[in-house]
């Protein structure tokens, strides 16, 4: 199965359509049955292939997407490491398609 890791503050593209991916923190989402679930989330936003907003949405482990009319779900939310100093790493979001 096709799998993407898009890096938080960055844009990722899936076929043709652009991924953004920004604010990695705990949060609510609902997952692929509609159930209200707390935990690591993402806000990510979601372009079609002429740069059209689609949706914007928090999402966490096990939330499904629908990009360029096929099926995903968030596999993992993966917050940023320390660095040196006060700085910290970027997160991440991995997606995986469905079936």
């Amino acid at each position: 199965m096709q799998t993407e890791r898009i890096e938080e503050t960055t844009v990722g593209d899936i076929d043709g359509w652009m991924i953004t991916v920004a604010n990695v923190m705990a949060g609510q989402w609902n997952d692929a049955n509609g159930q209200v679930r707390t935990g690591l989330s993402v806000e990510v936003g979601l372009y079609d292939e002429d740069r059209t907003p689609v949706s914007e949405v928090t999402v966490g482990a096990g939330a499904a997407l629908e990009i360029a009319g096929r099926p995903w779900t968030v596999v993992a939310v993966t917050e940023g490491i320390p660095l040196a100093g006060e700085r910290m790493s970027n997160g991440h979001v991995t997606l995986q398609r469905a079936k």
